[in-house]
C-alpha cells in the first residue's frame, strides 16, 4: 500500500488550514458556519443539502449557482432556505439557457448589508441521473491495441482477439467547419461533418466486431481558440490545456461534451464506452500546454475542464467512463516541463473531492525505461515497488493501483478506481524475441491486477517516424508482415506461450508478477 504520504499529508493540511481560517473568520463576525455535503440530480430537479448555523440578516440563506471560474458572491441565485437550514431544491434545466448541470453551488448570506459566501462550493456529482441515451457497455476483456486506420478491414483485430481499441479525437478538427448543427443550452454549434463521419465509422465498425471503443480527447490548435485555455494561447505544443476559465470556453466545452456523449451512445453512430481527457497531462509542456509552474493552479484548471466533460458525457450516456491521462514519470519532482504523475494526481484528486467527488478513472502509459529497451520484466532501479519509484512500468504497475487503493483516492462508492493501461509498446529493433517476451509479460502483469481494465498496445502497425527513433513497436512490420510478437499477443494468457516466452527470457516470467 501507499508507503509515503508526505505529499497528500501536506495537501490535506493546507485544505484544513484554509477551512479553519474560513470558519474562524465567520465565527469572529458572528455569522456562524455552513457546509454543503451533497449536490445531486433527482428527476428533473437538483437537490443540494448540508448543515448551517449561519444567520443571514434578511433571515434567508441564498444558494448561488456559479461557473467554474467564479468565486465569492458571484453567480445567479437559484434557491433559498430559512436561517438554520441548508436544504435547497431547484430545476436542473438540462439543455436550456438556464442549465445548472455544469454549475457549482455556494451558500450566500447577507452580512453588513453585503452578500457574503458562507459555505464551501459543490458541483453535481451524479450527472448520469440525467442521462437520456445510456448504452450497454462492451466490457469483454482487457486485451487492446491502437489500430492502424488503413488496416481496419484486414481482420487482424479479430484474429488477435482484441477486445478494446483507442482512437484519437481532435477537438480542433471536429469544431472547425460545419455540416452538423447541434443545439445546446439555447445556442447552436456546428461540427465538421467530414471529421465526425470518420469517428462514426470507427465506432460503428469496432462495435460490429464486439470491440470496445475508447476515444482520447485531444485539444489541438485550431483557428478558433475558444477551447484553448487563456494561459495556453501563444505557445507551441502538441496539445493544449482545455478552457474552463471563461464563459465562452465553458459554454463550448459543455456543448462538445454533450454532443459527443449523445452521439456515441447507441444512437446509430456507434457507442464509445470510454473517454480519456488529454494525453499525459502531467507533462504540461509538450502534451497539455499551460504557462504555469504552479502544480495546484495547473491541477485545478485541468480538474475544472475535466468536470465539464465528465458531466456533459455522463449526462447523456450514464455508463460511460471518463479517464485522466498520465505518463510513466511517477515520483518526479516538478520541473519546467512536467509534473510527476503522483503529485499531479494527488492535487487533482484533492481539488475534485473538495468540490464533490466523482467517479474519474486513470489512463496510464507505463512505458519501459528507457523507451528503446523492450526488457520490461527484469527488475531495475528505475521501477521499484515503492511510492517513491521514479517510474511506473509493467514491472511495478502495483504502485499505481496501491496508490489508488487509499481511502482518500477512492471513488464515491468506496471502490478502487480502475486503471486503463492505455498506451505502451515495445520495440523489435533489438530482436523480435525481446518484443514477444515483453508483450507476454505485460499481459501477464495486467491480467493479474484486478484493478486494470484495459491493456492497449501501441501499436498494430510500425510507424515510420518511430522506427527512425529505434521504436519499431508495431506487431506488424511496415509491409504488413506479422512479427513474432503478433503471435504471442494473439495467444497471451496461454500457458504454452508463457512457457516459451519464459524459455526465451531465460527466467520464469510468472516469478516477476505482482498480483493485486
Amino acid at each position: 500500500m501507499f508507503r509515503n504520504k508526505s505529499i497528500l499529508t501536506a495537501v490535506f493540511a493546507a485544505f484544513t488550514v484554509i477551512i479553519m481560517f474560513f470558519s474562524n473568520n465567520l465565527e469572529a463576525h458572528g455569522a456562524g458556519t455552513a457546509a454543503l455535503h451533497s449536490a445531486v440530480v433527482q428527476g428533473d430537479q437538483v437537490v443540494v443539502s448540508g448543515t448551517s448555523s449561519v444567520s443571514s440578516e434578511d433571515g434567508i440563506l441564498h444558494l448561488y449557482a456559479q461557473e467554474t471560474y467564479q468565486s465569492g458572491a458571484q453567480g445567479v441565485e437559484v434557491a433559498q432556505a430559512p436561517n438554520g437550514t441548508a436544504a435547497f431544491t431547484f430545476p436542473l434545466n438540462k439543455n436550456s439557457a438556464g442549465s445548472n448541470l455544469f454549475k457549482k453551488f455556494t451558500i450566500v448570506a447577507i452580512k453588513n448589508g453585503v452578500p457574503t459566501p458562507v459555505s464551501n462550493s459543490l458541483y453535481i456529482t451524479n450527472p448520469e441521473a440525467a442521462a437520456g441515451h445510456t448504452a450497454p457497455r462492451r466490457d469483454n476483456g482487457i486485451k487492446g491495441i491502437l489500430p492502424a486506420p488503413q488496416l481496419l478491414n484486414a481482420g487482424n483485430l479479430t484474429d488477435l482477439g482484441v477486445r478494446q481499441i483507442t482512437y484519437n479525437l481532435l477537438l480542433g478538427r471536429i469544431t472547425n467547419g460545419g455540416g452538423i448543427n447541434y443545439q445546446y443550452n439555447g445556442k447552436t454549434y456546428s461540427f465538421n461533418a467530414g471529421y465526425v463521419g470518420e469517428y462514426d465509422a470507427i465506432a460503428r465498425q469496432m462495435n460490429a466486431q464486439g470491440i470496445q471503443v475508447t476515444f482520447i480527447i485531444l485539444n489541438d490548435l485550431a483557428q478558433d481558440a475558444t477551447l484553448i485555455h487563456p494561459l495556453s494561447r501563444g505557445g507551441s505544443a502538441n496539445y493544449y490545456a482545455l478552457n474552463a476559465a471563461d464563459q465562452a470556453g465553458v459554454e463550448k466545452l459543455a456543448a462538445v461534451a454533450s454532443f459527443l456523449g449523445q452521439r456515441y451512445s447507441d444512437t446509430g453512430y456507434g457507442t464509445v464506452d470510454n473517454w480519456i481527457v488529454g494525453n499525459e497531462v502531467n507533462a504540461r509542456n509538450p502534451w497539455n500546454f499551460m504557462q504555469t509552474t504552479d502544480l495546484n493552479q495547473y491541477a485545478s484548471e485541468y480538474a475544472n475542464a475535466f468536470r465539464i466533460l465528465y458531466n456533459g458525457i455522463k449526462s447523456e450516456n450514464g455508463n460511460a467512463n471518463v479517464y485522466v491521462s498520465t505518463d510513466q514519470q511517477w515520483a518526479f519532482a516538478s520541473s519546467p516541463s512536467y509534473f510527476g504523475s503522483r503529485p499531479f494526481l494527488a492535487a487533482f484528486n484533492d481539488y475534485v473531492r473538495a468540490q464533490g467527488n466523482i467517479d474519474w478513472r486513470l489512463a496510464s502509459h507505463p512505458y519501459n525505461v528507457p523507451l528503446y529497451d523492450p526488457n520490461n520484466w527484469t527488475p531495475t532501479s528505475n521501477a521499484s515497488h515503492s511510492q517513491n519509484s521514479k517510474y511506473v512500468t509493467m514491472q511495478n504497475i502495483d504502485v499505481i493501483t496501491d496508490f489508488l487503493s487509499q481511502p482518500e483516492l477512492r471513488s464515491p462508492s468506496g471502490a478502487v478506481r480502475t486503471v486503463k493501461l492505455s498506451e505502451l509498446g515495445y520495440t523489435s529493433s533489438a530482436g523480435e524475441e525481446q518484443q514477444a517476451i515483453a508483450v507476454t509479460y505485460a499481459y501477464l502483469q495486467a491480467s493479474n491486477n484486478r484493478y486494470v481494465d484495459g491493456l492497449i498496445l501501441s501499436r498494430e502497425l510500425d510507424h515510420a517516424a518511430e522506427i527512425a527513433q529505434g521504436l519499431a513497436v508495431g506487431l506488424l512490420a511496415p509491409d504488413g508482415r506479422h512479427k513474432l510478437a503478433y503471435d504471442y499477443y494473439k495467444h497471451a494468457g496461454d500457458h504454452n506461450y508463457l512457457a516459451q516466452a519464459s524459455a526465451m527470457a531465460g527466467v520464469d516470467l510468472s516469478a516477476y508478477v505482482t498480483a493485486r
